[in-house]
């Protein structure tokens, strides 16, 4: 009888492991990093997906990222920025290293912020004496849906910009 509780536990702790190892390994929202041209700043973030859920919008409509509420910029463990030279973001230089990325989305504009704080799980805002560049940027209305949380680099003759898109919201950040 003892054998066969010992058994039954030992089979349990098992397919418990083994669960949690297809979890870490196969995560609902993919782990992803992306380069900028010349691979001098690397973004990396887990990208969740929509899967009909209100993504931005109201606390009272039950909104994924409600309105004007901290968002690591991501899913899982928060979202990191690593750069080997100095970027310049809105006036404001950010030195070469390693920062999170975090903002506070609302309908007609997003903060994002560059905090210096990375030893963090993202799922609390790091402390605000961290924050080594914030900017306001207008939120671009799309016409197609972006069904998964999307970051990427664009740029134009002038500017180069960190792009976030998911639901039917961009936002982009102009840097130097």
């Amino acid at each position: 009888m003892i054998r066969k509780i010992i058994f039954l536990i030992l089979s349990l702790v098992l397919i418990t492991g083994i669960y949690i190892v297809y979890i870490i390994n196969n995560p609902v929202s993919p782990l992803d990093t992306v380069f900028n041209n010349d691979s001098t700043i690397s973004i990396t973030y887990s990208r969740p997906f929509k899967n009909d859920r209100i993504i931005f919008g109201k606390e009272s409509d039950s909104a994924l990222v409600p309105y004007g509420k901290y968002w690591r910029t991501g899913a899982n463990k928060h979202t990191y920025i690593e750069n080997s030279k100095e970027i310049e973001i809105n006036g404001n230089f950010l030195p070469p290293g390693k920062y999170s990325i975090f903002s506070i989305p609302d309908e007609n504009e997003w903060e994002v912020f560059f905090n210096n704080n990375i030893n963090y799980l993202g799922v609390f805002r790091p402390e605000s004496s961290g924050d080594v560049i914030s900017i306001k940027v207008p939120v671009i209305n799309l016409l197609n849906e972006v069904e998964q949380f999307t970051i990427d680099f664009e740029n134009d003759s002038i500017l180069n910009y960190i792009s976030l898109k998911w639901n039917l919201s961009k936002v982009t950040i102009p840097f130097k």
